[in-house]
């Protein structure tokens, strides 16, 4: 059972797209177009970085440099005067300690005595000497 309706069979055309797939095409474009603008200015912005850290250092090493020199013509200034004037004097408490038969001398009592510890006398006048009542 046909229900009639004649006439020749529905013709389906496509629509045209061409349009739709160029306004997608500037989209995505425009979509890269502003990630790579935004990568590119944080790439900038890292050699500008580097840049001003090459510079730090470069001037660090300078100063490093230039402070070696100055510690150096100081070094060399002193080894002279001390040529010039000579090695100091030494101090009290740098004589070797007197050990063995050194230490003994024919003032030293025989026997017994003779074992004791010499010791230097206090004096009687300085400080932390006596009774000292206040």
């Amino acid at each position: 059972m046909c229900f009639g309706g004649g006439g020749g069979g529905g013709t389906i055309t496509m629509p045209d797209t061409g349009a739709y797939d160029r306004m997608l095409d500037r989209q995505i474009a425009a979509m890269e177009s502003e990630r790579d603008g935004v990568a590119q200015l944080k790439q900038a912005e890292l050699q500008t970085a580097q840049q001003a850290q090459q510079q730090a250092l470069t001037q660090l090493n300078d100063y490093r440099t230039e402070k070696a020199e100055e510690f150096a013509s100081v070094e060399a200034e002193a080894r002279r005067l001390m040529n010039i004037v000579g090695a100091p004097p030494p101090e009290k408490s740098a004589k070797a300690p007197v050990v063995g038969d050194t230490r003994r001398s024919s003032a030293r009592q025989k026997g017994k005595r003779g074992l004791r510890i010499g010791r230097s006398a206090a004096s009687s006048s300085g400080a932390g000497t006596g009774l000292n009542i206040t």
